[in-house]
C-alpha cells in the first residue's frame, strides 16, 4: 500500500500506510524511510502539515538515524510551507499572530537544524529561509501596529513599532516601523522625539520621507 501511495503520489495513501506500518509494530530502516519518504511526498504535494507530523515521529522514534539531519530539514520546511500558505495569492490577509506563531516556528526550527548539524548539507539553504522569515515576522508587527493605531492605541503602535526597529533594523519592514512611530508619537505629543524617529527615515529611506 505504502510503495502505491508514493507511486501515485497520493499523500494521504501514504500516511495512511505507514502508520498502519507503526502500529503493527514495523520498526527500522524501512520503517525510517517510509516516514521520510511520505514527509517529502506531502511536503512536495503542498501538504505541509502531515509532511510535519510524519518527519517529527521519525526524529523522535529514530535519533540516531544517519539521516537525522534530513528529518529535521523536512520538519523545517514543513513549517515554513505552513507559513508560506498564509500568504498565497489571492488568500484572505492572515491573522497576525498565527502569521507571527508559525513564522517564529519555523525559524526556531531552522536554526535548530543549523546549531545540531553544522555539517549538514543543508545548512547552506537555511540562509535565504531564515531571511524570508524575518522580513514576514517584521512585516506582521508592523500590520498589528497599524491596526492598533487605527483603533487609537497609540501607545501599544509605538511600542510595537519600536520593537521591529530595535530587532528587525536590517528587514525592509523598518520604512513603515520608522514611519508608525512618526506617526504615533505625534499623536502622543512626543514632538521631539517624532523629529528623531522623522530624521532617521530620512536617511535610511530618503524616497519614505515625512514632511
Amino acid at each position: 500500500a505504502l510503495t502505491r501511495a508514493l507511486a501515485d503520489r497520493d499523500c494521504p495513501a501514504a500516511r495512511d500506510a505507514v502508520e498502519g506500518l507503526a502500529r503493527h509494530g514495523q520498526a527500522g530502516g524501512v520503517t525510517a524511510q517510509a516516514r521520510l519518504e511520505t514527509a517529502f511526498l506531502c511536503l512536495v504535494s503542498d501538504a505541509p502539515v502531515p509532511a510535519f507530523e510524519q518527519s517529527h515521529r521519525f526524529i523522535q522514534d529514530f535519533p540516531s538515524h544517519p539521516d537525522l539531519d534530513y528529518g529535521f530539514y523536512l520538519r523545517a520546511m514543513a513549517r515554513y510551507g505552513s507559513w508560506k500558505a498564509l500568504h498565497a495569492e489571492g488568500a484572505p490577509a492572515p491573522d497576525a499572530r498565527q502569521d507571527t506563531a508559525l513564522a517564529r516556528e519555523a525559524f526556531i526550527l531552522f536554526r535548530e537544524l543549523v546549531q545540531r548539524f553544522p555539517d549538514s548539507r543543508y545548512r547552506d539553504e537555511v540562509a535565504g529561509y531564515l531571511m524570508d522569515l524575518r522580513e514576514g515576522m517584521a512585516a506582521a508587527e508592523v500590520r498589528q501596529a497599524r491596526l492598533q493605531l487605527a483603533q487609537g492605541n497609540a501607545r501599544q503602535a509605538l511600542a510595537r513599532a519600536e520593537y521591529v526597529h530595535e530587532h528587525f533594523a536590517t528587514t525592509q519592514a523598518l520604512a513603515d516601523a520608522l514611519s508608525l512611530m512618526v506617526e504615533a508619537h505625534r499623536i502622543l505629543g512626543h514632538d521631539d522625539a517624532a523629529d528623531r524617529a522623522r530624521r532617521r527615515l530620512e536617511i535610511r529611506f530618503p524616497d519614505r520621507a515625512i514632511p
